[in-house]
């Protein structure tokens, strides 16, 4: 009796277990990043497998509340004596909702069914991640209002729809943020550049590149432990574009060059470089650094500065020739006319004079017809409003053999769309990869292939915040009468969404060795649940035992263990610091391959299914990821994620190929560090 119950439980287990995997399988998003459709005051992307189908885009911030209805915000400066002068810094902790309500949702799908009646929106499309810039304005020592990049952070995105950001100021950036809220409207911005993964429609394209020449350019010369920004490594792929080490080829009459350059960027940017530390997210350190005398902060604002002059400069340029577009326009319009109104002029007195010599040669007919004009025959309304008053009217008569005056087409001007004044700069950070790629680089671009789309929006929350008095506080952290200290951790580099699929804890224990000889301990258990309700903001606390020696005061170890799904374990070893905030940074980070393939090699070898495995290790323990491409599918490239040990690349992969008649084929089990498998090379004998 009780195996049969054992039996039905681990059959009903199995049974759940298939239904779970089959809903996600099922739920997996394939969208067109370049077919966005605007609906209400929404963004919706289609589907790849349904072009009925499609996922608004979560870009709606605000500030979150918490149950008192205040503001979920906290800016906190501190200050701490030394012998060179004050130092210091800030630390901004902030919890924003991305909302988006059911009433948008719904004007939206009607605004959608307009264009599509058989449409229908399934739900939100899901960020891959993102970077978020606190920027704010400040007056400059020339008078002039500047916008400064002051910190720039990781943006996980939260179960719930909430993002919770922690960003470490330098003193240059706390100082500009309280100057900030010393004014009236204090502007203080919190920038988004969020990363959708999906797919880029087939384009007429390749794209080539010469990694040896690509890497010689005097932007990547820092090497591996140089930090930089996004928009740092464009500018760069800019200049390799025009010396020729990169080129994009265009067949045809695609008119989409600009999004044929953002994809052939983005997979470039992938080969060469990681997020900065795993993450994205720069450390205090790193903010502060400087390559050739500028800081990371001062290189994010002043490409911010010229990205929106040279938008200003583009539009004050588009709108000089789009008001010259309207005047060729309107001359050609005139001029021809003008033409129809000569000709039906010439026409009607060809006509009456032809009538004139009838009435002659017939004596019967009365003089009184054969100097009749009868009533002009209207023109339809659209002529109607671009003639000249209708001018053309008095010259076409009813009794026109038709045909013999043609009215003429009138031109629209081809005016330009001004371009978006950004609001922030490309702040995402990376460093470069240590295995560096060699020789040449080609892609063909006439398939649906995998790309991350970075979309920017942001929130100003400066006048939500100021009106929170309790937000905001002050610390010297030399003055004897602050006895207790609290430090800050928060998850770097991880969303709610990881900790379902990689993580099930993290412990962070902290100890205070204190001058008299007394130990506090304190330890906080980051799972899932606690992640998602503290908005990724964990406390520490220590207090004040006898500790003389205020620089000795602000010391503490702390020691990080991490649990991750499959039974790894991984200690962290014990670290000091002095820091007001600890940065919990995985020990492993994220790999991601892109799996490509070109189907007619597939057709040819009658293919109908490639499977990829990848094999690797975490703490000593096997573990195995797999992917499956079908070549029936409209994309034969797909995208493959799973963690590596922070100083490694290398992993093992094999692929099968499952031909007609059940054939399959096999690769042997390799080794690679390369983050683009081509899996169309199938062994047929």
């Amino acid at each position: 009796m009780k195996y049969r119950l054992l039996k039905a439980f681990i059959i009903a287990l199995l049974s759940l277990n298939v239904v779970v995997i089959t809903t996600i399988m099922s739920n997996a998003q394939h969208l067109f990043l370049d077919r966005s459709v605007p609906a209400g005051e929404l963004t919706l992307l289609q589907d790849i497998k349904n072009a009925n189908e499609y996922y608004y885009v979560i870009d709606k911030p605000s500030i979150a509340l918490n149950e008192r209805g205040k503001p979920q915000f906290s800016f906190l400066q501190y200050a701490k004596n030394s012998d060179a002068g004050v130092e210091g810094g800030g630390i901004v902790h902030a919890v924003i909702t991305l909302n988006v309500s059911d009433e948008q949702v719904r004007e939206a799908e009607r605004e959608l069914r307009r264009i599509n009646p058989e449409a229908e929106i399934k739900g939100a499309a899901m960020w891959r991640g993102g970077t978020v810039s606190l920027v704010s304005s400040f007056t400059n020592p020339e008078g002039e209002l500047t916008e400064q990049v002051i910190g720039i952070g990781n943006a996980p995105i939260l179960d719930g729809q909430k993002t919770a950001i922690s960003i470490q100021l330098t003193q240059r950036g706390a100082e500009i943020l309280r100057e900030s809220f010393n004014t009236p409207t204090p502007d203080l911005s919190i920038s988004f550049e969020m990363e959708l993964e999906g797919y880029r429609s087939p384009k007429n394209a390749v794209i080539e590149a010469d990694f040896e020449r690509v890497y010689e350019h005097k932007a990547f010369s820092g090497g591996i432990a140089t930090p930089y920004l996004a928009a740092d490594i464009n500018a760069a792929f800019d200049d390799l574009r025009n010396s020729g080490a990169i080129k994009v080829t265009q067949f045809g009459e695609d008119d989409q060059m600009a999004k044929i350059i953002e994809t052939a960027y983005q997979k470039l940017s992938e080969l060469m470089f990681q997020p900065l530390g795993g993450t994205g997210s720069p450390n205090v350190q790193q903010l502060s650094s400087t390559i050739g005398g500028v800081s990371m902060m001062d290189r994010a604002s002043k490409i911010l500065s010229e990205s929106r002059r040279e938008a200003k400069a583009d539009n004050q340029r588009i709108r000089q020739e789009n008001r010259q577009e309207r005047e060729l326009t309107r001359q050609i319009n005139d001029q021809r006319l003008a033409k129809a109104e000569r000709d039906a002029a010439q026409q009607n007195a060809a006509q009456q004079q032809a009538q004139r010599n009838e009435a002659a040669q017939n004596t019967r007919r009365s003089s009184s017809d054969t100097t009749s004009t009868a009533p002009g025959r209207p023109l339809p309304r659209s002529q109607q409003d671009l003639t000249r008053k209708g001018k053309i009217m008095e010259y076409i008569r009813p009794d026109m053999p038709p045909g013999r005056v043609e009215i003429p087409q009138m031109e629209t001007p081809d005016l330009q769309e001004e371009v978006a004044v950004p609001q922030l700069a490309i702040a995402a950070s990376f460093e470069m990869k240590k295995v560096r790629m060699q020789g040449s680089y080609r892609i063909d671009l006439n398939k649906s292939t995998i790309d991350i789309r970075v979309m920017p929006f942001d929130v100003n929350i400066g006048a939500m915040a100021s009106s929170c008095e309790e937000c905001f506080h002050k610390a010297n952290l030399d003055d004897p009468l602050y006895k207790q200290r609290s430090i800050t951790a928060f998850v770097d580099g991880l969303n709610a969404e990881d900790f379902g699929e990689y993580i099930n804890f993290v412990t962070v224990t902290m100890k205070k060795q204190h001058q008299g000889g007394d130990i506090t301990v304190d330890e906080i258990r980051i799972d899932r649940n606690n992640f998602n309700q503290e908005g990724n903001n964990f406390s520490l606390l220590y207090g004040w035992k006898d500790d003389q020696n205020r620089e000795k005061w602000l010391d503490y170890d702390y020691q990080t263990v991490w649990s991750f799904f499959g039974g790894v374990t991984l200690e962290v070893p014990e670290q000091t610091s002095q820091a007001s905030a600890i940065n919990l940074a995985p020990p492993f980070r994220r790999k991601r391959i892109t799996l490509e393939a070109d189907p007619s090699l597939l057709e040819d070898a009658e293919v109908r299914l490639v499977n990829v495995k990848v094999f690797y290790e975490l703490d000593g323990k096997s573990l195995s990821k797999q992917a499956t491409l079908r070549t029936r599918d409209e994309a034969l490239e797909q995208s493959l994620e799973f963690m590596l040990p922070a100083d490694e690349t290398d992993y093992e992969y094999e692929i099968k190929w499952i031909a007609s008649g059940n054939q399959v084929y096999k690769s042997d089990r390799q080794k690679t560090s390369m983050d683009i498998l081509l899996v169309d090379d199938v062994p047929l004998f």
